[in-house]
């Protein structure tokens, strides 16, 4: 059944560790058309640290490791990660939306940079005309697994050849895009305005990030 969760302030902690190495290892920081303002400080990326999280922790290296799910047996290729991250949108939302995720390579790598807890991302291009928000990532990504797409659905994410990952939060016709299918929102009710709002909110963000995502790996 689809659903959204309500959660409060502890599940808001982060380390800044976590943080900084996840940038570097997945996020190439603002896109082109963006001043780097240099490194936030830890007002902005850093939550509450939790316990039994210790400096040096590698996001790469988490416990419950996506290629530890892909060797297990028990999720074939091409089947369904149900409910593999939880996601909450904007830096002050207590609402957390599942999302599903492809069992592919290119899926299985951006896992492996995941951890149990929630990780703050930042996107820096948000597209109102094409209906998603975008960042590019870091990876060896192969396009085993790239489709041509000719209308997108609400709460989809794919991952383009040149690195981009996008989200759409909006249906769009005719966009005939080539790219891997990475995962999409199990609910999207209201998952538009969320978007909507959380850019509407930020847009005074010194950083020049466009939305805020709050990301946790669920599967395990």
């Amino acid at each position: 059944m689809n659903r959204k969760r309500n959660r409060h302030g502890k599940d808001q902690r982060i380390t800044l560790t976590a943080i900084l190495t996840l940038g570097v290892l997945l996020f190439t920081g603002c896109g082109s058309e963006a001043e780097d303002p240099g490194e936030p400080p830890a007002s902005i990326i850093k939550g509450e640290e939790t316990e039994n999280e210790s400096l040096g922790n590698d996001a790469g290296q988490t416990e419950n490791s996506a290629e530890a799910v892909a060797n297990s047996g028990d999720v074939q290729e091409g089947e369904i990660l149900k409910n593999a991250i939880s996601v909450r949108i904007g830096r002050d939302s207590e609402t957390e939306w599942d999302v599903d995720m492809y069992h592919n390579d290119a899926s299985l790598t951006m896992l492996d940079y995941l951890s149990g807890s929630a990780l703050l991302f930042p996107t820096y291009t948000y597209d109102e005309e094409g209906g998603f928000v975008a960042q590019n990532v870091r990876g060896n990504y192969t396009r085993e697994d790239e489709q041509t797409i000719a209308d997108v659905k609400t709460g989809e994410l794919y991952l383009f050849s040149g690195g981009q990952l996008r989200f759409y939060f909006q249906d769009m016709e005719g966009v005939d895009i080539t790219a891997t299918p990475i995962g999409y929102y199990t609910d999207t009710e209201g998952l538009t305005e969320a978007v909507q709002e959380a850019y509407t909110s930020n847009l005074d963000d010194s950083w020049g990030v466009d939305v805020y995502f709050w990301i946790t790996k669920t599967l395990g």
